[in-house]
C-alpha cells in the first residue's frame, strides 16, 4: 500500500508542476503582448513628432525634381506687415518672405531671383513651389509653341 500513495502523490506533483508553467507561460504572453503595444504606441508618437512629409521636406522634394541643376532659397521673416519692406502685401499678423532662384545651367545665364510671401514658412514654401511649377508649364508650352504639334498636348 505505500508504493500507491507514492505513486498518486507523485502523480498530483507533476500536475502541479504543469499547472504552474502554465501559469508563468501565460503570465509571459500576457507581459509580452503588453510590452508590444507599449512599443506601438510610442513607436506612433515618434512618427507624429518626426514626420518625414514636413512642408519643408515636400518642398525640398519637389524643387530637386522641377530644377534639374538646383535651386537656392532666403526665408525672411517679419513681424509684422508694416515692418515689411515697401511692395509686401499688408494684413494683419506675421508674414514669411522666401526669395528663391534656380541654379543657372553650365555657361547659362542665372535665373532671375524671384520672391513670394504668405503668412507663414508652410504656406511660403508652397507658395514657392507653385510657382517653380507654373513656370515649368509655360517652359514646356514655349518649347511646343515652336513646333506644329497642339500646345496643349504639352499639358
Amino acid at each position: 500500500m505505500p508504493a500507491a500513495v507514492t505513486v498518486a502523490a507523485s502523480s498530483s506533483a507533476r500536475s502541479l508542476a504543469f499547472v504552474a508553467q502554465l501559469e508563468l507561460v501565460l503570465a509571459g504572453a500576457v507581459l509580452l503582448a503588453l510590452a508590444g503595444l507599449l512599443l506601438v504606441r510610442e513607436v506612433r508618437r515618434w512618427r507624429t513628432r518626426h514626420r518625414p512629409h514636413s512642408p519643408e521636406v515636400r518642398a525640398r522634394a519637389v524643387m530637386g525634381e522641377l530644377c534639374p541643376n538646383g535651386w537656392q532659397a532666403h526665408v525672411t521673416l517679419y513681424s509684422s506687415a508694416t515692418a515689411a519692406p515697401a511692395g509686401a502685401p499688408r494684413g494683419a499678423g506675421t508674414l514669411v518672405a522666401i526669395d528663391w532662384s534656380e541654379l543657372a545651367d553650365d555657361g547659362g545665364e542665372p535665373p532671375p531671383v524671384r520672391r513670394v510671401w504668405a503668412p507663414t514658412i508652410a504656406d511660403a514654401l508652397a507658395a514657392m513651389v507653385a510657382d517653380r511649377h507654373t513656370d515649368e508649364v509655360l517652359e514646356r508650352i514655349e518649347r511646343s509653341a515652336g513646333t506644329d504639334d497642339d500646345p496643349w498636348d504639352a499639358l
